[in-house]
């Protein structure tokens, strides 16, 4: 399968971000019609969300960090994210264990 089309949540913000330090959502679509959504957080972000958590009392204090189907990755750029999705297409046999399906009646 290849990826028709892609739609980055970062391209919606006016304010730019620090690459090695954010998260965001990528909603793709894939040749055969489906439609699927990937949160990226940065390594670093990871850190940086728990020590705000600490700070805001959120997660127990920063004792535990939580996010549904999260993929880890160096930095927030479309060239890397592009290439894990595809290498993830690619390798993983059950993309629904990665990724989240959006519904058709969604779009």
């Amino acid at each position: 399968m290849k990826i028709k089309s892609l739609w980055f949540e970062f391209d919606e913000w006016e304010n730019g971000f620090d690459e090695s330090d954010a998260n965001t959502d990528v909603h793709f679509e894939l040749d055969d019609g489906t439609k699927w959504c990937a949160s990226f957080y940065t390594y670093q972000n990871v850190l940086t969300l728990s020590q705000k958590n600490k700070k805001t009392g959120e997660c127990l204090s920063g004792e535990y960090f939580y996010a549904h189907k999260p993929i880890f990755i160096s930095r927030i750029s479309k060239e890397l994210i592009v290439s894990v999705l595809e290498d993830i297409i690619l390798t993983e046999s059950e993309l629904s264990s990665v990724f989240t399906r959006i519904p058709p009646s969604f779009t």
